[in-house]
Order: C-alpha cells, then sequence, then structure tokens
C-alpha cells in the first residue's frame, strides 16, 4: 500500500507538467494571434485613411486644377494633412497631385487625367512607425456642343424681316438635351414637347424673372412620362468659347483660300465661292469667283499672257497673239535702272474675252500691272492710249517696280506665257447696267449707300453669276457641267480623298455650299467674316459673312433611305459631319430643297453638328415665290423681307423676264436632322401669318429635329468644347480607380 501510493505520486507531477505545458502554448497562441490581429486592424485602418486622403487630393485639387492646365503639372509635391480624426490628429495627407492631359484614341477631343496619392500613418503593437500609401486617379473629358440637340445664346430671332419674337409652340418636338442662356418663349397657341433635360440659367433668371415666358403652357410641359421633371437651373454656358473655331482652324488638314483676290494693289476686289460635294471615298471642291452688286462700271481689270520677243517683232507693234501683252521696244529689263519702256502694247481682247476701250485709259490715270502671285508688279501713269490695228498702245511715264529684290537678278521680270493682270485704278466709276439686279438694295439690307457693314442677320446670297452660267436649261443638278467649266471657274473640280484620319475642311475668307454623302469624319469651318472693298466704290469696306449654304441633303454614308442616323444600340454610325459657319446655316432656296413649292423636289436630309457662330440655323425664305412677298421693299413695317430674285431662280430666268409666282405657297417640304443645331440667335425655318408674311401657309419648311445619340461617342473633329463662365473648360467624369502602381494609368 505505501509503496502503491508512492507510484502513484509518482506519477502525478508530470502529468501536471504536461497540462501546464499544454496551457501555456495555447496562451502564447492566442497573445500572438490577439497581437497579429490588432496589427492588422491598424493596417487596414490605415490604407483607409490614405485612401480617403487620396481622394480628398483628387477631389480638392485635381479636378478643381484639370479644367485650367495647359501642360503636364505636378501639385503639393510636399503634401499637405487632410481631416481630423476622432482624436483631433491628421487622417492623413495627400500630395503628388499629377494633372495631364492626351489625345483621345481616334479622336481629336483630349482626355484629361489627374492622380493623387494619400498617406496614412500608424505605430505598429512593437513599436514601429508604419506608413500606408494608396494612389487613385480619375479621367474626365470635355463636354462639347455636340452634346446639345438645341442650343442658343440668345432666344431672339435672326434672318431678314425680324419681329424681334420668336417661340417654342404646337408641332415643336425636341429630342434630346435643350439649353438656352437667354428668356425661354413659349406660344399662345399651342406647346412643344419636350423628350429630354431642358437647361435654363441662373443668369437668365436674375436678368429676366423665372426666364420662361409661358404663353398658353405651363410647367406641366417638363414633365416626363413618369411625372418627373426635365427642367433644370445651370449656369451660363459661354458661346462662342474662346479660340472655338481657332483651334479647329489651327488643325485643318486642308485649307481652301477664298480671299487670294482681295486688298490687291490697284486691283478690285473679286470675291470666292466654295463647293464641298461629298462622294464615296472624300470629296470634290470647286471654287468660283463673283463680284457682290453693286458692280462699277466699265470693267477696269484685264487679263494677258505675256508673249515672247519673236512673236513680238520690232519692225510692228502688232501682237501675233490674242490676249497678248509687252512692253514696247526694246521693252527689257535693267539691273537698278528697270524696264526700258514707254509702251503697254496689249491685245485689243483680253484672255476673258473682254474687250480693252482705250478710251477709259486717260491722261494721268494710274495703272498697275503685276503676275499671278504678285511676286513681279508694277505701276506707271498714263499719258496717252490709241487703238493701233488689232492691239491698244498705252503710252506712259513714270513707270515703278514694286518691291525689287535687292539687289534685282538680271532676269527679274515678267516671265514669258505667264498671265499677267493690268488694272487702272482710276477708271470711270458707276453701275454696270449689264450685271443683273445691280442694285445694292436687292443685295445689302443696310438701307443705303453708306459704310454700314452687313449684318450676319441681314440678307444673304449664294447664287451669283458661277450660278446660273448654264442658262435657262442646265443648273448645277441637271446639268453640271457649264457651271464647272464656266469662266467664273477659280478653281476646277478637284476630287480630294478623306485619308486615314479626321479631316478638318478650312475655307478660309468665304462662304461654301455643301451637299452629299459623308463617308468619313469631316468638320467644315468657316471665318466669322471677310471684308472687301465695294467694286462700284472701293472707298466703301463691307462683309460677307462665313456662311455654310445646304444646296442638296447631307447624309451619312450608312444612313437609313430616310435619312436617319443608325443608332449606337444597333452599331452607330462610322461617319460624322461638323458644320461650324462664321455667320449661319443656311438651307438654300433650291429645287432638290423643294424650290417654288415643291414643283422639281422636296425636303431636305441633314446628317451634321450645325454650330453657327453669328447667326442662326434657318432656311433661305427671302428668296421666294409667293405673290407679293417676293420683291425687295422698304415700306414695310419690318424691313426688307425678300431679295427680289425668287421668280428667277430654279430655273434661271433673267431679270428682264418677269418672274412665276406661286400665290401664297412656297412651302418647300420638310427639314428631317439628325443630329445636333447650336446657333447664336435661333434662324426663322417658316415665315407666315402673323408677321410680315401675311400668307398662309407662307414659305420655308416644316421640322422633323431628332437628335444623334452617336455625336456623344464620336463628336466631330475639334468641334468645340464647353466653356464656363470663366472660360474655363467643362468637364464630364468618364473612368474612377485606384493606380496599383506610381503613375500607373
Amino acid at each position: 500500500m505505501m509503496r502503491f501510493r508512492h507510484n502513484i505520486q509518482g506519477s502525478a507531477a508530470p502529468l501536471a507538467l504536461l497540462f501546464t505545458l499544454v496551457s501555456m502554448s495555447f496562451t502564447v497562441a492566442y497573445l500572438k494571434n490577439s497581437f497579429s490581429q490588432a496589427a492588422m486592424e491598424k493596417y487596414r485602418y490605415a490604407e483607409w485613411r490614405a485612401l480617403y486622403s487620396a481622394e480628398a487630393g483628387l477631389n480638392d485639387i485635381g479636378v478643381v486644377y484639370l479644367p485650367y492646365i495647359t501642360s503636364d503639372t505636378l501639385i503639393l509635391p510636399e503634401g499637405v494633412r487632410y481631416g481630423k480624426d476622432e482624436n483631433e490628429k491628421p487622417i492623413g495627407m495627400y500630395k503628388d497631385i499629377a494633372c495631364s492631359t492626351k489625345l483621345i484614341p481616334n479622336s481629336t477631343r483630349k482626355e484629361y487625367i489627374a492622380y493623387s496619392t494619400g498617406i496614412a500613418d500608424y505605430i505598429s503593437p512593437s513599436g514601429t512607425n508604419v506608413s500606408v500609401e494608396r494612389r487613385v486617379y480619375t479621367t474626365m473629358i470635355p463636354q462639347g456642343f455636340e452634346e446639345f440637340m438645341y442650343f442658343t445664346d440668345e432666344e431672339k430671332p435672326v434672318g431678314p424681316g425680324n419681329t424681334g419674337v420668336v417661340n417654342f409652340g404646337s408641332g415643336d418636338q425636341l429630342e434630346g438635351k435643350v439649353h438656352t442662356n437667354g428668356n425661354m418663349t413659349f406660344s399662345n397657341y399651342g406647346c412643344p414637347e419636350f423628350g429630354g433635360e431642358v437647361n435654363i440659367t441662373h443668369e437668365a433668371i436674375e436678368q429676366y424673372g423665372d426666364a420662361i415666358n409661358w404663353g398658353a403652357c405651363d410647367e406641366d410641359i417638363f414633365e416626363d412620362s413618369e411625372g418627373n421633371s426635365v427642367l433644370d437651373t445651370v449656369s451660363q454656358i459661354i458661346f462662342p468659347p474662346d479660340n472655338s473655331a481657332q483651334i479647329a482652324k489651327s488643325n485643318a488638314t486642308r485649307t481652301f483660300e477664298a480671299d487670294q483676290k482681295l486688298f490687291r494693289v490697284g486691283q478690285k476686289d473679286t470675291l470666292i465661292m466654295t463647293e464641298i460635294h461629298f462622294a464615296d471615298g472624300g470629296y470634290y471642291a470647286t471654287q468660283w469667283w463673283y463680284n457682290i452688286p453693286p458692280i462699277g462700271n466699265p470693267g477696269a481689270e484685264f487679263s494677258f499672257t505675256w508673249v515672247s520677243p519673236e512673236s513680238y517683232p520690232a519692225t510692228s507693234i502688232a501682237l501675233s497673239e490674242p490676249g497678248g501683252a509687252r512692253f514696247g521696244v526694246p521693252g527689257s529689263f535693267e539691273p537698278g535702272v528697270g524696264y526700258d519702256a514707254g509702251w503697254l502694247i496689249v491685245a485689243s481682247t483680253d484672255l476673258n474675252g473682254v474687250a480693252v476701250d482705250n478710251t477709259i485709259f486717260e491722261n494721268g490715270h494710274q495703272v498697275t500691272i503685276e503676275n499671278g502671285d504678285g511676286s513681279v508688279a508694277g505701276s506707271f501713269t498714263v499719258i496717252n492710249a490709241l487703238p493701233f490695228g488689232e492691239t491698244v498702245a498705252i503710252s506712259f511715264t513714270d513707270l515703278v517696280i514694286l518691291n525689287p529684290p535687292n539687289p534685282p537678278p538680271a532676269d527679274f521680270g515678267f516671265s514669258i506665257g505667264e498671265t499677267i493682270t493690268v488694272t487702272n485704278i482710276d477708271a470711270p466709276t458707276g453701275l454696270d447696267e449689264s450685271v443683273e439686279w445691280n442694285n445694292m438694295r436687292y443685295y445689302h439690307n443696310h438701307y443705303g449707300n453708306d459704310f454700314e457693314y452687313c449684318k450676319a442677320g441681314d440678307i444673304q446670297h449664294f447664287d451669283f453669276d458661277y450660278w446660273t452660267a448654264g442658262g435657262p436649261s442646265c443648273d448645277i443638278f441637271t446639268c453640271p457641267q457649264p457651271i464647272y467649266d464656266s469662266d467664273y471657274v477659280f478653281m476646277g473640280r478637284t476630287f480630294f480623298p478623306r485619308g486615314n484620319i479626321p479631316q478638318v475642311i478650312y475655307v478660309q475668307g468665304g462662304q461654301v455650299l455643301v451637299r452629299g454623302i459623308v463617308d468619313g469624319q469631316y468638320t467644315i469651318v468657316t471665318d466669322d467674316y471677310t471684308e472687301y472693298r465695294r467694286h462700284d466704290d472701293p472707298d466703301i469696306i463691307d462683309r460677307v459673312w462665313g456662311n455654310i449654304w445646304l444646296i442638296d441633303d447631307v447624309v451619312y454614308a450608312d444612313s437609313y433611305p430616310n435619312g436617319e442616323v443608325v443608332h449606337p444600340q444597333n452599331g452607330g454610325s462610322n461617319h460624322v459631319l461638323g458644320l461650324i459657319a462664321g455667320g449661319s446655316v443656311i438651307v438654300a432656296n433650291t429645287k432638290p430643297n423643294g424650290a417654288r413649292g415643291r414643283q422639281y423636289g422636296a425636303h431636305i436630309k441633314i446628317n451634321a453638328a450645325i454650330l453657327a457662330m453669328n447667326g442662326g440655323f434657318l432656311s433661305h425664305y427671302w428668296q421666294n415665290t409667293l405673290q407679293n412677298y417676293h420683291d425687295w421693299n422698304d415700306g414695310l413695317q419690318y424691313g426688307v423681307i425678300a431679295d427680289g430674285r425668287g421668280g428667277h431662280r430654279n430655273n434661271y430666268r433673267q431679270a428682264s423676264q418677269s418672274g412665276i409666282y406661286d400665290d401664297d405657297d412656297d412651302i418647300r417640304g420638310t427639314i428631317y436632322l439628325w443630329g445636333s443645331v447650336v446657333q447664336f440667335q435661333r434662324g426663322y425655318i417658316k415665315r407666315n401669318y402673323p408677321g410680315p408674311y401675311n400668307v398662309s401657309p407662307g414659305v420655308g419648311y416644316d421640322k422633323q429635329y431628332h437628335y444623334d445619340w452617336n455625336l456623344r461617342l464620336k463628336p466631330p473633329p475639334y468641334f468645340p468644347d464647353l466653356q464656363s463662365s470663366n472660360n474655363t473648360v467643362i468637364l464630364k467624369m468618364a473612368s474612377y480607380g485606384e493606380a496599383r502602381g506610381q503613375f500607373q494609368d
């Protein structure tokens, strides 16, 4: 028993030790786990604090600076502490706010990018200082004017016969986003329908009260199908934005110069019209010269070919080449002296078939002579001019070579066979009676022979003599060659392929005619206006506005037959067209567009984002065939309402013939538009009762406007960005995320 009891006591000690060891293991494991969990909790908390700090830097600094940057910018490299926790200690720090821009792939629009780094510190359970970093980014893209279905800077009308009032009424259906910086007015006879967001501005409310004249309507017109209001109040959007058109011009793929015949020394000004005709694989371009009446009489500008000595024998002063010209014998150029000449011998008919009347060259008249690019030019004073056989011999004195090289080379002067222009700048003034409609009132409505400029809302024109060169049986649509081959051609019809990049077509110093099937991505842009000297009086400076004239359908190659653009949900369109007019975008009075009350055609289909910088989007209603409303009239309450030529166009009829007018109906059909309309002021599309055209149904078009939803995904090349009242670009978020690397996209 004693031994037994001894044995039992001897076995208990190791067992107790074992239990102690096991218990200690559990305790250590527990303590270790507790220690690790506490560290992990501190780390996770620091991660969230770093993330919040990074996001704060993005919101406080990054997105604020993005609209202002012009180059890559790093802000706050030293960092700024952010916020306070429950212990009044900083939540963290944000630093290295990196802002930059880059072109969006397959686009001409910039993407704005901002990165922000957040830092949070903590002390580990072991007493170590630990710093946690997280980096976030956002990408933003500009909002563009193409996002609006309808935008006006002022809800005021633009166009001849202006009543000063325009409104939204019955039958107006606006699909997409609508914005005006001005005062919105509704009709007393019916209300429009809005199919998207409608914006008025805080500034308009401050100026006009509620910025809405309700007419027969009320707030119900702004409710969607679920009863929610689509009306919103926003800040004013600057129109036109700074350098908006200039950015497009400076990135032009091709420039067509239309101001090459303006302000030449000693020559009268001549304007140039450009046509862009879209087709498969590119577009055709043509240019014609024209003059805006009143045109002075007689003609004082002549074109000749500078002839060779062999065709001008010393024994005779007769020229053997028609349209030729040469200085008299010897007529050679002596360096440092100039031409040894006292006579200019010219053919009696110039290269354009214009007869050279010696009587317009009188003693004391100043005459200029220059080649095509102006590199060689001179002037002299006339002594006398005499017919001499088949030529006109002009004796002169005081020959001066303008801006010669220093020193002039021995062969300096006119080259054999080049075209030169001879101009008598002192030729008698007066109106050329052979020119149709040669009266200021048919082409200008600033009411007198004065120095006032034509305005963007005045009577505008496109159909000058070049347009009627085919005669009464031809026009540019049915038999175009007589027009494309006429004497008015400045640049012959030329095809330009679309290339593999978005195209910007810049028409410098003139107007442009547009039509065709658009195959590619294009923007057409013009200058605001071009100044020129009046032909009848060069001392008077006037303006021709940079209008874009739509002379026929303008549709995408993949649009439906009715002109509808393929919706993005159905694959979208591969094409886009932007029209940036310095003046107005005008639906021209042409046969395909429904002229003469739809006798030869009807309607017009338009696929484009339209922007009229100083005018509006309007129809060519002032050239019409209404009975009693087709002629110029300065005694009407609303001033000039027509250009007088409506009955003489489509088909062409001479001014000496009576026009053909169609009672009260010159309704040309419907404008079917899938795109966007942005304008300085609201252009008239239809004119009828009540107003200056007190007839029904009147003149112009009905409207079916639809937004092209592709424009939000594929804006036209270099179409202007929106700008706020502080002239910064208005951005919208495109993406947000965490950057895993230091500057990882």
